[in-house]
């Protein structure tokens, strides 16, 4: 017996339906922390640990990568991350400092000039320092030497997507 026309259509539209809402319901992996919210990209890692330069004032909130980071690895106080990768670390500073040098959070991230930095390894670091709800956030970039343009973009896709609110 063959299938009417309109049911039919009436059963591709509810399959349809169904993945569609499969899909948004697993949609991109979720990382929370206080007070923040972060969308990864499918396939990359996001935690509160380990801390990749043992240092605890300002506080690392996450660490967003392109690669899983090895446990322990921040443990000596010193990581050199992946030449393939890139890495994201976001760190506040608790309390705020009265500074006037923390600008607020521009619109969107871009990549700063890349160099040696103080605590971490490496010599493919950048810094970046922004204000939200009153709090102060530092945001340390890794960008490996053979890490990929679509790597770079899709970790600043994220940090203009993170969301902050009061503490």
């Amino acid at each position: 017996m063959m299938m009417p026309r309109v049911v039919h259509l009436a059963v591709l539209a509810v399959v349809a339906l169904v993945a569609s809402t499969t899909a948004d319901a697993v949609g991109a992996p979720v990382f929370r922390g206080p007070g923040i919210l972060l969308r990864t990209p499918r396939g990359w890692y996001a935690s509160n640990g380990p801390s990749l330069n043992g240092v605890s004032d300002p506080m690392q909130r996450f660490v967003l990568s392109s690669y899983q980071i090895p446990a322990g690895a921040g443990g000596a106080g010193i990581y050199v991350p992946s030449t393939r990768g890139v890495v994201a670390q976001l760190a506040e500073e608790v309390p705020p400092s009265p500074s006037p040098d923390w600008r607020l959070r521009p619109a969107h991230f871009r990549l700063p000039r890349l160099g040696r930095m103080e605590t971490f390894g490496g010599n493919r670091w950048g810094e970046l320092l922004f204000r939200e709800h009153g709090r102060h956030f530092y945001i340390f970039i890794w960008v490996g030497r053979r890490a990929s343009p679509a790597q770079v973009g899709l970790l600043l896709h994220a940090l203009d997507g993170m969301t902050i609110t009061a503490a």
